[in-house]
């Protein structure tokens, strides 16, 4: 029986979507004087690290603060932009209760995200994840583990719970992260699909267990 579930954050616990497209439109744009494709959105920004993108617009790798300082500047973009959609800043229906669900049979949970360390402290503060998950368990964007498809970011949270692998099921929405689930050989990886973006294209040769849309019928994950 799986013990754990693994979130990836964006796009999988929050339908952000659209706020992620419009802030990183509107960054690139400002910071880089490009214009951002869906295809460069979909293989260099969706489930990647902030140092893969910028590295990857600018042609050139970047020094530990030319990284912090264009990261903070990105974030709190994105961040004032998730606060004036909050029709989109909130949790997946169905997401509140399948938690609690989880926590009532003993499934730990943890969140494997992209994400900056701000911004995780900031979905904690807004969305109130304390309920569910332990912070300080969360493996984060924090400069030491290799982003996605490496495994090293799923690999970190569910040691972090003292669980293994195969005992786990990962939530992912993009490409990236269903590599990355697959290369931490998840016991089981979820595709968490947004209804209202196109669906991501998934190459055969990598394992989906299930597609959902929301969290409000997921018989047969636990």
């Amino acid at each position: 029986m799986e013990k754990v579930m693994i979130f990836d954050f964006n796009g999988t616990m929050i339908f952000d979507g659209k706020i992620q497209k419009s802030s990183w439109k509107k960054f690139i744009k400002q910071e880089f004087n490009r214009s951002m494709t869906e295809n460069e959105f979909a293989q260099h920004i969706a489930g990647r690290n902030n140092q893969h993108t910028f590295e990857y617009y600018l042609g050139r790798k970047l020094s530990e603060q030319e990284l912090a300082e264009t990261s903070e500047k990105k974030e709190q973009l994105y961040r004032s932009e998730c606060l004036k959609r909050s029709e989109l800043f909130q949790l997946v229906d169905g997401l509140p209760e399948f938690l609690d669900y989880c926590r009532e049979k003993g499934i730990r949970l943890n969140i494997a995200t992209a994400s900056e360390p701000s911004n995780v402290d900031f979905f904690f503060e807004h969305l109130h994840l304390e309920k569910w998950f332990d912070r300080e368990k969360v493996a984060l964007n924090d400069g030491r583990l290799a982003g996605k498809p490496a495994p090293d970011i799923f690999l970190k949270a569910i040691e972090n719970l003292g669980v293994t692998p195969k005992q786990s099921v990962v939530f992912e929405d993009s490409l990236s992260g269903i590599k990355a689930a697959n290369n931490a050989q998840a016991g089981k990886v979820v595709l968490v699909e947004d209804k209202n973006l196109a669906p991501v294209k998934i190459p055969a040769k990598l394992r989906v267990d299930r597609v959902i849309n929301d969290y409000q019928n997921v018989d047969g994950l636990i």
